[in-house]
């Protein structure tokens, strides 16, 4: 009778044990995941700052004198107001 009661402690003590396993497979997943979306966003924001570089580059070596007249707020109100 003790190798049943022994078997049955076993079978009790797997379950966990496999749900445990479980989780912690998911966990790797999960983890894994998350790594490699955070370094394809480290790329995206790297290509994204080198762009930004090249806009600001642009815009201060162009010459925005002509054709954009300055805007006073005061006497330059919008039509809805």
């Amino acid at each position: 009778m003790t190798k049943h009661i022994n078997l049955d402690d076993q079978a009790s003590l797997s379950a966990p044990i496999e749900d445990l396993q479980v989780r912690i497979a998911f966990l790797d997943d999960l983890v894994e995941q998350l790594n490699d979306q955070l370094a394809l966003q480290g790329t995206e924001i790297a290509d994204l700052k080198k762009q930004m570089q090249i806009l600001y580059r642009r815009v201060e070596a162009s010459d925005l004198s002509e054709g954009i007249a300055e805007f006073d707020p005061v006497t330059d109100r919008p039509p809805h107001y």
